[in-house]
């Protein structure tokens, strides 16, 4: 099985909690739920990885898999991760960076959603 990690913004913590109450629960008549979503302040690879490994015990995915998504994202993005970085510091300090991750198919689930409403 293959995975997407995401970074999607800049949000608010209330906003960052109904996108997440709205994809913890799938469509009805689907079994997959959509992306996880997290916020982070400050962003770092030691809480990205937790988190990441965190929702792949909580959905039973294989964890060195994304162990290694989440290292070769940080690696290929590293230009992308430190504007975010910055671009964080710049925000109040409520404001977190929103990532998500899930598979191929949470992704595209998640996207005919937005595309329905």
């Amino acid at each position: 099985m293959s995975y997407l990690l995401q970074f999607c913004g800049l949000s608010d913590p209330l906003q960052l909690f109904y996108l997440e109450q709205k994809s913890a629960s799938p469509d009805p008549g689907h079994s997959t739920p959509g992306p996880i979503y997290g916020g982070f302040r400050p962003f770092q690879l030691d809480d990205l990885l937790d988190w990441a490994l965190d929702t792949a015990r909580g959905r039973s995915w294989d964890g060195e898999a994304i162990q290694r998504l989440v290292l070769n994202v940080w690696m290929e993005r590293a230009d992308v991760i430190r504007q975010w970085q910055l671009r964080l510091r710049e925000e109040p300090p409520e404001r977190v960076l929103v990532a998500g991750i899930g598979t191929h198919r949470d992704w595209e689930r998640r996207c005919e959603q937005l595309l329905r409403v």
